[in-house]
């Protein structure tokens, strides 16, 4: 397990691992004196598609982070939903203020991410780009700041990176017309590419949130995760988050 530099004085963080998993764990110490666990997987890890075996699924999901996780049908859009393990709405993204309560997205190149919040609730959410380009980041930053938080810091899991991401020049212009000239990248091979990464970091800066963490290398071309562009993976990694109870701090 390896911990990304620390940039922000605001949250100070521990990492924490579960036994029998490779999953990163990190702990991060908010304004209001409570705590955010998130947790990314990779590729050892398993497979956490909703469509997996369901006692596999389980038992993975219970090593990375306890209790019943709350999860959607994601559809590359940007709808908000409150994180309820009984229900699995069509969104993509979850959002809760139960303590305890984890709440996850998955990916297989579209990047997860985690919406850490100086304080009430914390947010997850799937972002390709058709839901950075619909607005997922910030119906989810909206959605934060309606329940009185504020997002500080955004902790994002494995996704695709430009070297492997050959892009069409058409929706390559649509995406740069909506979040700067940065997002495009170039290919190993030199053809046009989205840069996932700094269109995420865009999106971010739009609400003042500069500290974005990436905590996962290339789908691609790393055994960072899964990748459906590069391998036609069916699997796919996941992000948790939740709120993590007194009794565990």
């Amino acid at each position: 397990m390896t911990m990304a530099p620390t940039t922000s004085s605001t949250f100070r963080r521990s990492c924490a691992e579960a036994a029998a998993t490779v999953s990163q764990g990190h702990h991060y110490i908010r304004e209001d004196g409570t705590v955010i666990e998130v947790c990314t997987t990779d590729r050892r890890d398993g497979d956490f598609h909703l469509h997996a075996e369901l006692d596999g699924l389980v038992a993975r999901r219970s090593v990375v982070m306890p209790g019943a996780w709350a999860v959607a049908q994601q559809v590359h859009g940007a709808a908000v939903v409150d994180g309820d393990p009984l229900a699995t709405p069509q969104a993509d993204a979850l959002i809760t203020t139960e303590v305890g309560q984890p709440i996850a997205v998955q990916g297989a190149d579209c990047a997860p991410i985690a919406f850490i919040t100086d304080g009430g609730p914390v947010a997850v959410a799937h972002a390709g780009w058709r839901g950075l380009a619909a607005g997922v980041i910030d119906e989810t930053i909206g959605r934060l700041e309606e329940q009185g938080a504020r997002a500080q810091c955004a902790v994002v899991g494995p996704t695709i990176g430009p070297e492997c991401y050959e892009f069409g020049r058409d929706d390559l212009d649509h995406v740069a017309s909506l979040l700067g000239e940065e997002v495009r990248g170039s290919t190993s091979a030199g053809a046009p590419a989205l840069d996932l990464r700094s269109a995420i970091t865009s999106a971010f800066a739009k609400h003042d949130v500069i500290d974005v963490r990436f905590v996962g290398g290339c789908t691609a071309c790393e055994n960072a995760g899964f990748s459906h562009r590069a391998r036609g993976d069916v699997e796919r990694h996941a992000l948790a988050a939740r709120i993590l109870p007194e009794a565990e701090r």
